[in-house]
This record gives C-alpha cells, structure tokens and sequence, in this order.
C-alpha cells in the first residue's frame, strides 16, 4: 500500500473462490477472500490487517534506482529489479509487503507502476522496476526509512513479495466478463489514486490490441485532491504538484481523439487555490473543477441505464467518501454489486 496506515478491504461479500486471468504479460491464479476493504490505525501492523489477502509465492530483490521528489509530503521510489532475475508478474493495484534490512516492521506500499515496467522484455530502455508512491510518515519505520536522505539510501537493497485483489480486470468477474467490458469508471479520493494509476497505466501501455486488460471502449476518470501550498505564506507560496497529475494528463491527451476509445478525465480541486470565483477549465476530454465530487458526477460517469451491464467501477479512498459512493454506485439501476469495487484508505 502506498501509504502506511492503510487497511486494504474489499467493498464486497465475503465470497471464496479461484480465478485465473491473462493478461498478456501478467498472469494470477490464486483463491482469495473478497471482503469489506477498511483502513485501521498506525498501531495494528500491516501484515496482521492484511493477512487474509492473497499473496503470491516467492521472494523479489529490489534495488533503490531512482527517487523522485513529487511534493513537500511524498516521494516516488523506483525499485529496480535484476534483469536476470525471475520475472515479476503482478495485477494493476495489487500491493507489496516490502522488508527493509534492520527495519523490524513490514512495509505495506501499492505498486503504482503497471506491470510492464516489471518486465524487462518490454522495457527495453530502463532496468525492470515497481514504483512506488510514499507520503511523508516519521512513525512508521518503512516509510520513514525511505524518507531518509537520498544519498542514504539510494542504492540500497530490499525485499518484497506481492498481495493483495483490488485489482484490473476485476476478480470478482471470469474471463469472458472481463473480456467484455466496456466501461470503466475509475474514482479516486487523495491517496486513493495509487492503485488506480497503476490501473489506469496498464490499460494505457496495453492499448486496444487486447479486450482482457487493455484499453476499453468508454473510460471515465474522477480525481479528487488538495493542492498543498509551499512553505512561506501569502504572495511566496506557491502551489505545489498534485500527485501523478501530469501523468494523468498525459495519457487523457494520448486518449483525446482516439476513434475507439472515450476517454473524459476530471481533475477535482478541493483546496481553494482557483479562488471563490474561479470556474471549471475544459481542454477537449480533461475537465479542472474546484469543488468535491457529487452524486450528479458519478450518475454522468455511469452512462445510460441500458449500457451498464458491462460497466465496472473502482472508488478508492476516504472511508466517509468511499462509503457514500460505494452505496450510490451498488444501488443504481442496472449495475451489478460484484461490478462496483472499492478500497478504502485512512
């Protein structure tokens, strides 16, 4: 998980089952238990709150290759995989537990990366990697170590293995289900949007070359973040980067005149910074709102009744957000429950 005081919970009924989904260069087949995703405090330790999620069998080592300082409260860490090491094949979304030498607790971070960039075939240019995304948190040892300065710990080696079954396609549906969507609908509160990206990348990298995966006929997406303002105050702040906003920009433009894809991105500012009288920005399919997320958003985002069945949903986020739109999303007409997926982060 990308931040340290989250608790990955499922918003379905608790179900047991096995699927097995390909998706070109990922592959999973492992049972889990599908169950309501919640977030705890600091205190109950990562792997305790998660140990009902799959995990998959083998160790990974990983070397600190890059570190990325997005704003003043998060980083991005790139963990390079060896070439010649067993390949890693992880799902959009999915976790890692992440274990630093003379570091007793276990890190839980999301990978936001997509699964190609694993995978040395397909990154020919850069080493294999996962990247993860790590907000500022001087009591959680793993977070805190990567927070060390950069000359510190740049280079070193870690561990991990990777859990977890919030994940793209979704699998609470078989394969044919998952062939057939037609719509995704992505909603993103905060630090919710890390397995999102993850999510969002993987379908990019894939295009419409695969219906199981890949990029489908009508992607919608809604972020909802606070733009944190630097140190100083007044007319010397200055406005600092939201988290993978240019990367979300750049694949909606990829998407903007595509014939086969319909891809609208809104970007929901809740900081004020536009100011009281500052209106909403459109450039072809990116949409700039200062204002919340609201039912009328999610509705538009679903699409006509009649072309639903299909459609799938993933709401990550604050428990109070994700709750509210878990409950609107599973009751609106013609969605199915096990279509409405969510995750919830403290």
């Amino acid at each position: 998980m990308s931040f340290p005081i989250i608790l990955r919970r499922a918003c379905t009924h608790s179900t047991f089952f096995k699927t097995s989904i390909s998706l070109g260069i990922v592959q999973a087949s492992f049972p889990f238990l599908t169950r309501s995703m919640a977030t705890v405090k600091d205190s109950i330790p990562h792997m305790i709150r998660t140990a009902e999620d799959p995990r998959q069998q083998g160790v990974w080592t990983a070397r600190l290759g890059k570190i990325e300082q997005v704003n003043s409260k998060i980083r991005l860490i790139r963990l390079n995989l060896p070439r010649d090491g067993p390949p890693l094949r992880h799902m959009p979304g999915q976790y890692i537990d992440l274990y630093i030498p003379n570091v007793d607790v276990v890190g839980g971070f999301t990978i936001t990366s997509p699964p190609q960039s694993a995978s040395s075939q397909q990154h020919h240019q850069a080493d294999p990697h996962i990247e993860l995304a790590i907000q500022d948190s001087p009591t959680n040892p793993p977070a805190a170590y990567l927070w060390r300065p950069v000359p510190e710990i740049l280079d070193s080696t870690v561990t991990f293995r990777v859990g977890g079954n919030f994940a793209y396609p979704p699998l609470t549906l078989d394969r044919d289900q998952c062939a057939n969507i037609d719509r995704v609908v992505f909603v993103a509160g905060g630090v919710g949007i890390n397995p999102i990206m993850s999510m969002i990348s993987a379908m990019d990298e894939m295009g419409t070359r695969s219906k199981l995966g890949g990029m489908v006929k009508t992607v919608r997406v809604l972020y909802t973040a606070r733009r944190e303002h630097s140190q100083g105050g007044g007319d010397r702040a200055k406005k600092e980067e939201v988290l993978f906003e240019k990367r979300l920009n750049d694949v909606a433009r990829k998407w903007s005149s595509h014939q086969q894809v319909d891809y609208q991105y809104t970007f929901f500012e809740t900081s004020g910074s536009g100011g009281p009288d500052a209106q909403e920005t459109v450039a072809e399919n990116i949409t700039h709102r200062y204002r919340r997320i609201n039912h009328d958003d999610l509705f538009q985002a679903l699409g006509p009744e009649d072309t639903r069945h299909n459609a799938v949903v993933y709401v990550c986020g604050l428990p109070t957000m994700t709750d509210e739109f878990v409950e609107l999303l599973k009751k609106a007409k013609c969605m199915d429950e096990k279509r409405v997926l969510c995750e919830k982060w403290w």
